[in-house]
């Protein structure tokens, strides 16, 4: 079993000094834009990888560090790290990552796209080395063999004795994971012909790749981690919920639904039971449903240094707050309406504060157009503008 326990962080990129402890499962780092979320996602990763890191210093100071503390199979193990680097071109940290144990280590970056492929034939696997995984903790697993190893698993697993247990548990996973979005959603069949995964929907029969952008996002993660394992361990094989290792996720909620990003949250515990996961977010959903454990809420403090936001309830997170109150104080929103709405509102307010009722009449009519048809703001506003009127 493979844990990450804490991080300090000093001079890289938007952060100057940070402390996180981290959750044994579940660990979603959250705030605005520019803030580090990113950044943090890196360091952690790329502490198993070799001495090629893209990770920056901050810009106006000589150098930068973090250091971090694993646990490998129970064993407490502490590393550091130093960057000076600054300019593109340079990728070079001064010390050697937990690299002997990157096949643990599952990072999805942002690219998560999968357009059509047309499978002329299937290939096999291919043979990473452990070099080829510490890479990966930089530039990620990529979606683009996720459908040539569904369609070899799929054709293999109809013949008794060619996989086993393990692979037979995780392909007939990954079938499943077509309708964890959407249950009117679900795989059908490889089309002989084509080599196409062909799926259910309440259209017809459809190409996978025809899915919208976020579900494929989804697909990428989810099948995408299923495959992974399947490169990582050959023999023994193992089914993915044995898995112990790591997976760093970056922007969970991309593309998706709001409907969707818990969703996705709810199927990476279930597809992922034994490993420990970070990801960051911009979805106010995810932190809504979170438990308090599981979020890392960044924010600037007065000197507009990267801390962590203490208005986090302890006990229940943010399962009590509404959307707009998580987008103000935990995604660093300073405000939720449009530009529009507050001067419409504020013009009306001061027409009504200088019984101007004409002033207040136009503004109410703008503001009754704009307003949801059942926002209880509108009787009020009715109530206020009566009130001027009847004085007159």
């Amino acid at each position: 079993m493979l844990r990450i326990n804490r991080i300090g962080i000093d001079g890289i990129g938007p952060i100057k000094n940070l402390e996180i402890d981290f959750d044994g499962k579940f660990n979603i780092i959250c705030g605005q834009n520019g803030i580090g979320k990113t950044t943090i996602l890196d360091c952690l990763a790329q502490s198993f990888g070799y001495s090629d890191t893209s990770i920056k210093r901050t810009a106006k100071l000589e150098k930068g560090s973090w250091k971090i503390d694993i646990s490998i199979n129970g064993n407490v193990q502490s590393k550091s790290f130093e960057v000076v680097s600054f300019h593109p071109n340079e990728r070079k940290a001064n010390s050697l990552g937990f690299y002997q144990n990157s096949n643990d280590i599952i990072v999805f970056k942002t690219q998560r796209n999968i357009p059509y492929q047309h499978l002329q034939s299937l290939s096999t696997d291919p043979q990473k080395q452990i070099g080829d995984f510490a890479q990966e903790t930089i530039e990620g697993s990529l979606p683009d063999n996720l459908k040539n190893w569904f369609v070899n698993r799929h054709l293999w697993s109809v013949h008794k004795d060619h996989l086993d247990e393990s692979q037979l548990q995780n392909i007939a996973l990954a079938k499943e994971c077509f309708n964890i979005l959407n249950r009117d959603i679900s795989f059908k069949r490889v089309n002989p012909n084509s080599n196409d995964i062909m799926l259910d929907t309440p259209n017809g029969e459809i190409y996978f790749e025809y899915l919208s952008s976020g579900y494929k996002s989804c697909i990428a993660v989810l099948i995408g981690l299923i495959k992974e394992i399947e490169f990582r361990y050959k023999n023994p094989s193992k089914f993915i919920k044995k898995f112990d290792g790591i997976v760093f996720i970056d922007e969970i909620d991309l593309h998706l639904h709001p409907e969707w990003q818990a969703k996705i949250y709810e199927a990476l515990k279930i597809i992922l039971p034994n490993a420990q996961v970070f990801t960051s977010t911009h979805s106010p959903h995810i932190i809504q449903i979170a438990n308090s454990n599981e979020i890392i809420p960044l924010t600037f403090d007065e000197t507009n240094e990267v801390k962590l936001n203490k208005i986090i309830n302890q006990e229940y997170g943010c399962q009590g707050w509404t959307v707009e109150e998580i987008l103000t104080d935990v995604m660093g929103m300073t405000e939720t309406r449009t530009s529009t709405y507050l001067d419409a509102i504020s013009d009306f307010n001061q027409a009504i504060d200088n019984d101007d009722f004409e002033t207040a009449k136009a503004q109410f009519v703008i503001l009754d157009a704009m307003l949801h048809p059942e926002n209880s703001l509108k009787k009020i506003l009715k109530i206020q503008l009566t009130g001027i009127s009847i004085d007159d």
